[in-house]
């Protein structure tokens, strides 16, 4: 029995290893296939500004000046923010990604975008392994850890933002294995898996400041267990020396706080609550201030953009941890052994994971954060969904295995899921504007499909298509994008044809829209196409417009 155990966890351990080998070989030749996101080029600038920053204190002079000629050739006559006065986005990323691009002499804007798109990837597999790692540390079962870590990886919008958008993934990723330390900690209490957990619980803050939340938490179940006389207080010194650390390591990583590191902390907290925009986005078919959003607004994007098999399991697994966790609080009984929050280490990472979705959802709609373009800004809650999708799928194993001794949540879920990739083949290389379709309401004219202006490349080829022997093609935008950022990952030569006028559509040959706009459509006609325009081609996913192109009569 022993022997057929080891054989089976050695072929279940290739299939975990084959899996991740192909994930890595899909990334590695389809990172080209993504075009420009809006945020891309500020986040470039800066880590060159950063990167300058920190050659300061440094002596190498022939660096920095090729830094700072790289500072003084944009590659955009579109405005960006300044640095200076949005300092307190992370560094952790971008500041490697600026200093590759000037130690390998990359000065075409179309490779050094590439590199960039590669990293991205890169921390994404990362996080896939953490993610795994994650699920085996709980589950102890490769195959069930190898289904939750496949809900992971085909998640279209993640996956698809994997590629290009490192704000939110770099927090995703952090997180991931900030998330697997705390299980170490849950299981070995400590000093070496408290510190890495506080080392990466700190770059998670550090790549953004909500990341304050895991180590508070953290703490807060610490407490729970010195209640429940499953903790010692003897600990509290070494928990005290790892907090310290955290704020040290926090300071070291996040270069904004260098020079005054306890005010402009506070200020880095009140410039990510206070985002000063004055715009609407357009939400079931009606357009609302980012400041003002309806209380369902988090619930309807995750619900309309996730698979809908892991849903039902998140729906399913969420359940059972709160039902378990509400019996165990309602029958606590002094003297009792067993009645407490948690009876094993499993229940307790359950019941961490639960409290963190459960706290941040409740944050985030009580105090009115402001999200926008979807709900991308809290990706990061995916990897709470999926762990709970997978202790559903889990239990639901359990149940079939007690009242019916089969196990065909296995093949359902792979049927699932071969479904899925084939959508996401499909949507390539824009997975990012995945939609589950099972609502016949989503369009073009009830939600924001393309806000990160990803298909403007596509569409800028397909001009170039049509004015083969021109040598400058006007394009107008009639949207609230940035289309001359999706040029970046044009040739060269193809890039030099390309001018954008913007809104001056008396200049333009063509127009494009993609839709997306910062004011009321219905009432403000800033984006409105000129009679003079003849719609010549549109471009549609799965059944969803995504832009279309005009041409001058």
């Amino acid at each position: 029995m022993k022997l057929m155990m080891n054989k089976t966890n050695k072929i279940s351990n290739k299939i975990a290893i084959l899996l991740f080998l192909v994930f890595f070989l899909v990334g590695l030749f389809t990172f080209k296939d993504y075009g420009a996101w809006v945020d891309e080029e500020f986040q470039r600038s800066s880590g060159l500004h950063w990167l300058n920053y920190i050659l300061n204190f440094l002596p190498f002079e022939n660096f920095k000046n090729e830094v700072i000629l790289a500072i003084s050739q944009p590659a955009s006559s579109f405005t960006l923010p300044s640095v200076e006065l949005n300092r307190f986005y992370s560094m952790l990323f971008d500041l490697p990604a600026a200093f590759l691009e000037i130690a390998f002499n990359i000065q075409d804007p179309k490779n050094y975008y590439h590199l960039r798109h590669f990293l991205n990837f890169l921390f994404f597999f990362i996080a896939s392994i953490f993610f795994f790692k994650l699920l085996l540390n709980r589950f102890s079962n490769v195959y069930t850890s190898i289904i939750g870590t496949l809900f992971f990886v085909l998640s279209p919008r993640i996956y698809g933002s994997s590629f290009y958008n490192n704000k939110d993934i770099l927090f995703l990723t952090f997180l991931t294995v900030a998330l697997y330390f705390c299980f170490k900690v849950f299981d070995k209490f400590n000093s070496k898996n408290l510190l890495v957990f506080f080392f990466f619980a700190a770059l998670l803050t550090c790549s953004r400041i909500l990341g304050i939340f895991l180590p508070i938490f953290f703490l807060i179940f610490y407490v729970f267990s010195v209640l429940s006389k499953k903790g010692n207080l003897d600990k509290f010194l070494l928990i005290f020396i790892c907090c310290v650390f955290y704020f040290l390591v926090i300071i070291a990583f996040w270069p904004a706080l260098w020079e005054d590191p306890i005010n402009n902390f506070v200020l880095g907290w009140e410039y990510f609550s206070n985002f000063n925009l004055n715009v609407k986005m357009l939400f079931a078919g009606e357009y609302v201030s980012l400041y003002f959003l309806p209380n369902y607004y988090i619930f309807t994007w995750i619900f309309i953009t996730t698979p809908v098999l892991y849903t039902l399991l998140f729906i399913f697994g969420y359940y059972k941890v709160f039902s378990r966790f509400f019996l165990r609080f309602i029958n606590i009984k002094e003297n009792k052994i067993y009645d407490d929050f948690w009876r094993s280490n499993n229940e307790k990472k359950d019941l961490f994971i639960l409290f963190n979705i459960t706290a941040i959802v409740l944050f985030l709609i009580t105090f009115n954060v402001p999200i926008y373009n979807g709900w991308r800004h809290i990706y990061f809650l995916n990897i709470f969904i999926i762990y709970l999708s997978t202790v559903g799928f889990y239990q639901l194993g359990i149940y079939l295995k007690r009242n019916y001794k089969k196990s065909f949540h296995y093949h359902i879920s792979i049927i699932f899921l071969i479904t899925v990739i084939y959508k996401m083949m499909i949507y390539h290389p824009f997975q990012s504007i995945y939609f589950n379709n099972y609502l016949n309401e989503i369009s073009h004219l009830n939600f924001e499909i393309d806000h990160g202006g990803l298909s403007g490349k596509r569409s800028l080829e397909k001009i170039l298509s049509l004015e083969k022997n021109k040598k400058t093609i006007n394009i107008g935008v009639a949207s609230w994008l940035p289309l001359e950022r999706s040029a970046y990952l044009l040739d060269s030569s193809e890039r030099k044809r390309i001018e954008v006028v913007g809104r001056n559509y008396q200049e333009a040959d063509y127009l494009f829209t993609n839709f997306i706009s910062e004011v009321d459509k219905k009432f403000n006609k800033k984006y409105k196409i000129p009679s003079n325009f003849t719609k010549i081609d549109e471009f549609f996913l799965d059944g969803i417009k995504v832009y279309e192109i005009y041409k001058k009569n």
